[in-house]
């Protein structure tokens, strides 16, 4: 194997020649390794296009443009040609939210029938004066004065109405709900 390497290496030495033709001043052996060089010829017609000209002047005028002057041609260019619209200022309307059918009667009007506690969410059915049962929780508008339900414990409901005092709902009694059924078959 060691004769192998060396006999490679002696064969890449010989075939680069030695050292002193590489680094020679010989004056012929330098015009021999050079490549032969043209004589300069005399420009016998004007270089370019015939036609540059006739676009001569622009183009100077051009060059005298300033940078920022220049189309971006990467930019999309069509807000120019597109037709300024004006769009005239209206005054702000308070758009409120469509009305749920617990807001269409005073918050007082409601009587608290069920309260569900124990539960993740409490929650209570209320009952309008038309008859109607709603399931309501905490944070449900209710009333036509923007109120909203407060808290609902085990025995009461609370609602809160800006600028009026809290309304608390209880269950009534079972004793009263019995009295006032009384009430209603004694008057026919």
């Amino acid at each position: 194997m060691r004769v192998v390497l060396l006999a490679s290496l002696v064969l890449v030495v010989a075939s680069c020649g030695s050292p002193r033709d590489i680094y020679s001043t010989d004056k012929n052996a330098l015009e021999a390794a050079a490549p032969p060089v043209a004589p300069p010829k005399a420009p016998a017609a004007p270089l370019g296009n015939p036609k540059y000209a006739i676009l001569k002047p622009y183009f100077k005028e051009f060059l005298k443009r300033p940078a920022e002057a220049d189309i971006n041609v990467f930019k999309a260019n069509l807000a120019v040609f597109a037709p300024i619209v004006e769009i005239e200022a209206e005054p702000e309307s308070t758009q409120e939210e469509p009305r749920t059918p617990l807001e269409y009667y005073d918050s007082d009007s409601y009587r608290l029938v069920l309260i569900m506690s124990g539960t993740a969410q409490a929650k209570a059915m209320l009952i309008d004066p038309q008859g109607k049962s709603f399931i309501v929780q905490v944070g449900t508008k209710i009333g036509n004065r923007s109120g909203k339900i407060a808290s609902i414990s085990a025995t009461e409901l609370r609602i809160e109405e800006p600028g009026h005092p809290v309304i608390v709902k209880a269950l009534e009694s079972s004793l009263d709900e019995v009295l006032r059924e009384l009430q209603a078959v004694q008057e026919y």
